[in-house]
């Protein structure tokens, strides 16, 4: 995952959940359901998964209109 020094992450006070609505790599981002709409999402941190679509995930930040999401 990629963070740029000139946009940083916000992180959430408490991880929130999403649904998976597009595959989501170590390499590439996805797109998550997150509050009844459909977002960007990249995996926070190194995660070496993959994540696929109707999957749960924690939405635990987001850099610019990008989520930061993590497996559960």
């Amino acid at each position: 995952m990629q963070i740029f020094s000139n946009n940083p992450p916000k992180m959430f006070s408490k991880p929130q959940p999403g649904i998976v609505d597009e595959k989501i790599t170590p390499d590439e981002p996805g797109r998550v359901k997150f509050k009844a709409t459909y977002w960007p999402a990249m995996l926070f941190r190194d995660y070496s998964m993959t994540l696929y679509p109707g999957q749960e995930v924690a939405v635990v930040g987001s850099q610019g209109i990008t989520l930061l999401v993590r497996p559960l």
